[in-house]
């Protein structure tokens, strides 16, 4: 999804705009939970965890659990600009960086927020430019340096308003619809996984997420071109 204003003042009054309407909306939806105990234990908890989630899923997670004060990573382009104001009204603390863009010391920050008292961070696995549902290493290895759980979470909703240019197809439910949210069991990264085993640890995050993903798109009726391609090349 490309952005192109450039005037902070008015990615200011747009974000506040957005965070305004976009909560009016999500609290007329209903929330159905799977794996609630694992949101309730560490995202809501008083546990220290690494939260990973695809870019398709990013803004209504900043909407519900940014009042909890997640340090989340966001890309240090202009694209992100946008993102990080948003998130920052609903009460993320944002870090910028990524893959491409500063991407080192923006991990290095969260793994230091952790360290320092903070408690949970989070940013997009498939981020900052795809592709959807491919899981770059960049949690995994903030989990492993900081010796935190890592823990998946996704989302799908029966009625949702869809970002058809955008690469990974992003989605907004749409007001009265029924979102699904749902969790995987965190786990710890190994200190010593290095090489080939690392890469088998990136691989295992995005499979859960991808077997998350495919549930809950599945309970509510969702379809995802993205999400289609990948589960016919995985076989899931």
């Amino acid at each position: 999804m490309k952005v192109k204003i450039k005037n902070k003042h008015t990615i200011n009054v747009i974000s506040s705009l957005s965070v305004f309407i976009l909560k009016a909306i999500l609290s007329t939806c209903k929330l159905v939970y799977i794996n609630k105990k694992y949101i309730d234990e560490y995202l809501l908890g008083e546990k220290k965890v690494v939260i990973t989630t695809w870019h398709r899923c990013a803004i209504l997670l900043l909407l519900k659990y940014g009042p909890i004060h997640p340090a989340v990573l966001f890309s240090s382009s202009r694209d992100g600009e946008l993102l990080a104001t948003f998130a920052q009204k609903t009460g993320v603390i944002p870090v910028r960086g990524s893959s491409t863009r500063g991407g080192r010391q923006g991990a290095e920050r969260l793994v230091a927020f952790l360290g320092e008292g903070g408690r949970v961070v989070a940013t997009v696995a498939d981020g900052p430019q795809g592709p959807a549902f491919r899981a770059k290493p960049g949690l995994v290895r903030i989990s492993q340096k900081s010796g935190v759980h890592l823990m998946p979470i996704t989302w799908s909703a029966n009625r949702v308003w869809i970002f058809q240019k955008a690469w990974d197809k992003t989605i907004i439910p749409k007001p009265f619809s029924t979102i699904v949210i749902s969790a995987a069991k965190p786990y710890i990264i190994p200190k010593k996984a290095d090489g080939e085993i690392f890469k088998r640890y990136v691989k295992n995050m995005e499979k859960k997420l991808n077997t998350l993903t495919k549930e809950v798109d599945y309970l509510v009726g969702h379809y995802d071109p993205n999400m289609e391609m990948i589960l016919k090349e995985d076989g899931l």
